[in-house]
């Protein structure tokens, strides 16, 4: 393990684990890279608070021009103190600053940063934006108590309605899962055809770090339901996708 004095901020669940894809992404880039971090957790309620006491660089502005803040973030301080938000820049500096002298193991391949992109973008529509509706209240259930209320008034801001409303019932469930189940029919194709484990080979990149951490938020969010569907379709794939990932998937 590469000694380094790095800081990790992620979102805090009632469970061992967090469940945050985007978190997860960045953990992974860490656990992969052999650097030495640890985390700090931070309840939703206080990510604005924390970050920006810290100095830590807002996410986004919202349509006011207020200073959106979000996590994963990161401190390091090996060399100069570096802070940094969203999971996309945190993975580009990661890799800039600490690269794997094998280019192999590069998590952007030579000339695949706008093709990985693309791909991030297709995930958050066809996958991310529907699993919404099908997995809000279990999302909702793995939150600390304080969290929850949080999380309640965001959802309820965002789609005008009560919480429980916004998940889908009956048919209207149905539908969404083989909705899902179409997309992840689509991804088994496109990684077939990259001839190895995961989407460009035999090494991962970022785009099966952004896979990864969806399926890891369905894994824990709803283990009943999302992730019993998952390792069954397209005979076990993700199941077998996911294992290859184990030895990553350390919460320090």
């Amino acid at each position: 393990m590469t000694v380094t004095k790095i800081t990790l901020f992620d979102i805090p669940t009632t469970l061992p684990v967090p469940t945050s894809p985007n978190t997860w992404k960045v953990r992974i880039a860490l656990n992969f890279k052999g650097l030495h971090y640890t985390t700090r957790w931070v309840e939703t309620a206080d990510i604005e608070t924390v970050c920006s006491q810290l100095g830590i660089p807002p996410t986004s502005t919202s349509p006011s021009g207020a200073p959106k803040y979000t996590l994963p973030a990161l401190i390091d301080e090996t060399r100069s103190t570096v802070k940094l938000s969203d999971s996309t820049p945190i993975i580009t500096y990661l890799e800039s600053t600490y690269p794997d002298p094998d280019p192999r193991r590069a998590l952007y391949p030579a000339d695949t940063r706008a093709l990985q992109a693309l791909f991030e973008a297709h995930v958050a529509q066809r996958i991310t934006a529907r699993l919404i509706p099908v997995m809000v209240m279990h999302m909702y259930d793995k939150k600390t108590p304080r969290d929850r209320a949080d999380f309640r008034r965001r959802m309820e801001a965002a789609f005008g309605r009560p919480l429980e409303d916004i998940e889908f019932k009956g048919t209207a469930r149905e539908e969404a899962w083989r909705e899902l189940e179409g997309a992840f029919d689509e991804l088994a194709v496109y990684k077939e055809k990259s001839g190895g484990v995961y989407f460009t080979g035999g090494q991962f990149s970022v785009a099966d770090l952004t896979l990864a951490g969806i399926i890891l938020a369905m894994r824990y969010d709803s283990p009943d339901e999302a992730w019993p569907k998952l390792q069954e379709w397209n005979k076990g794939e993700w199941k077998r996708y996911m294992d290859a990932f184990e030895e990553y998937l350390i919460v320090r």
